[in-house]
């Protein structure tokens, strides 16, 4: 276990029809950080060039304000994009130091 591995990544778009539903990317998953008091930040970090294109995710640690020991924990992450149009079919999550790819699933 090192700092910034990136693991268990799970990507669906939610497609659940109804009023005022639209398409949901959601994206989870668990990175190392150095202590259990350190914040995971993802962000969407643009689509690859690839055919189809590569969701990119980064995720950043931010260390908290608190006094914490250093321990090595693996910090849970979601992110979520609403009214989700792309034709992206697989996210790559990654860190300072780590990557991870998954297929994005249609779950409906």
């Amino acid at each position: 276990m090192d700092i910034g591995d990136v693991k268990e990544v799970v990507a669906w778009v939610n497609l659940m029809p109804g009023p005022g539903r639209t398409p949901t990317l959601h994206v989870t998953g668990k990175v190392t950080a150095p202590t259990p008091c350190h914040e995971v930040l993802a962000e969407f970090a643009g689509l690859d060039k690839s055919e189809p294109p590569v969701y990119r995710i980064e995720v950043t640690l931010r260390e908290g304000v608190d006094l914490c020991p250093d321990v090595l924990t693996d910090k849970e992450f979601r992110y979520t994009e609403r009214n989700y149009a792309g034709t992206a079919a697989t996210v790559e999550v990654s860190s300072d130091t780590d990557s991870e790819t998954a297929p994005i699933r249609k779950a409906r």
